[in-house]
């Protein structure tokens, strides 16, 4: 599985969202290779990651007083 490493950009450096969509394709393509050599369609993983990810967007947008803080204040 994917190593995911920290941010290595502050909130306020536009680099931040480049570098986060670069660490989360790498995840989710490590993902899908691994559920793919167990067995599944790739087209069917991606659906389903897909709608992983909105139902994590619903969790979100429906706890607004929850918030993750990054270990290393970043």
């Amino acid at each position: 599985m994917t190593n995911i490493r920290p941010p290595q950009y502050s909130v306020e450096q536009l680099e931040r969202s480049r570098d986060c969509d670069a660490i989360c394709y790498e995840a989710l393509t490590d993902v899908v290779r691994c559920a793919v050599a167990a067995g599944w369609r790739e087209e069917e993983v991606a659906l389903h990651l897909a709608d992983a990810a909105e139902s994590y967007i619903v969790y979100l947008a429906t706890k607004p007083t929850r918030r993750w803080i990054a270990a290393n204040s970043n």
